[in-house]
């Protein structure tokens, strides 16, 4: 979005040759003017700029000005669009209205202080209307997301309960205490998976509603503390952290840790080959103008397909068949 003390772009269609000269007299030193004779040559103009506002005369040789907006609405319906003639007609307001969907209808010859006033509130029109599509494009992306949030959690909290459903009425059964104590290991399987799914989700509602919180955060022991957790539940799995440079970042505490916790156990999970033990190496460096850290697994990877959706929220690989994720 253009700032309020940028030029404005705009561009004006006119087949008489002087108006198109006294229009760019009038407005260049204020704005940023672009003409053009005709609407074949405004169209070519339009391949390679995007202005904010299109004016266009109504009586031109090859096509009106309404008839020159109906096609501009199918190309590009963000800029505002004003109507200019000389001849006044209820029709001509009619059509302008209902076919090229103007915002402001002009006669000429046009008074430069009206002009200057129209351009400026056009402007605040199409600053308005490109905030209004973009607030659009959040409130479906936040609905898609709300839909498979409520599918998620009525299947993926749902199984591991009635998994312990189950395995509870199983245990009522079984009188063997080894047999019990099967079970129960199964109980505490499921009890870990479903800690895990809701510790995830509130991760991901703090991270868009909590305040950002900056104080001085030892990375070593906070991926320390993310792998020390790690390990209980996957023994198997070797951490080696190396770590170089300054000890002390000013962050958000909760965030960092969230993003360390989300690709350290990812490598963690997935990063085992064929069940054998595996290795999984960490290596973290601070400056005092940059923290990187760089996480290596030995997995199958994240496949071409699936990287345009690692940041789709409940998006799960099909690859990854044998290992439950909550895509989160």
């Amino acid at each position: 979005m253009t700032s309020p003390k940028s030029k404005i772009s705009i561009l004006y269609v006119d087949d008489e040759v002087h108006n198109l000269s006294a229009f760019k007299a009038s407005f260049r030193r204020d704005h940023d003017v672009h003409l053009a004779n005709s609407a074949e040559e405004a169209f070519t103009i339009l391949e390679t700029i995007s202005p904010q506002i299109v004016i266009a005369d109504q009586r031109m040789p090859e096509v009106t000005g309404v008839e020159f907006f109906e096609r501009l609405l199918e190309k590009n319906p963000d800029p505002i669009r004003i109507l200019l003639t000389a001849y006044t007609s209820s029709q001509t307001v009619i059509e302008a209205v209902n076919k090229g969907q103007i915002d402001k209808y002009l006669v000429k010859p046009w008074n430069n202080d009206l002009m200057q006033s129209t351009l400026q509130a056009g402007f605040s029109m199409y600053e308005a209307r490109i905030a209004l599509r973009v607030k659009n494009e959040e409130l479906k992306r936040t609905n898609s997301e709300l839909n498979r949030f409520v599918y998620s959690v009525s299947h993926d909290l749902r199984a591991p309960l009635m998994s312990m459903l189950g395995l509870i009425n199983l245990a009522k059964l079984e009188k063997d205490i080894d047999g019990q104590g099967q079970l129960f290991e199964l109980m505490e399987k499921s009890v870990v998976k479903m800690d895990n799914y809701i510790q995830t989700t509130l991760d991901y509602y703090r991270n868009f509603k909590s305040e950002i919180s900056i104080e001085p955060v030892q990375v070593e022991g906070l991926i320390d503390d993310i792998t020390e957790s790690l390990k209980a539940y996957h023994p198997e799995c070797k951490i080696n952290l190396t770590h170089t440079g300054c000890h002390e970042l000013y962050t958000d505490r909760m965030r960092l840790k969230i993003c360390l916790g989300n690709i350290i156990s990812n490598a963690v999970k997935y990063g085992r080959k064929n069940g054998a033990n595996y290795d999984v190496n960490i290596v973290s460096h601070l400056t005092v103008d940059e923290y990187t850290v760089s996480v290596e697994d030995f997995g199958m990877g994240i496949s071409d397909a699936d990287l345009p959706h690692i940041y789709d929220m409940f998006y799960r690989s099909s690859q990854n068949k044998d290992t439950k994720s909550t895509g989160l």
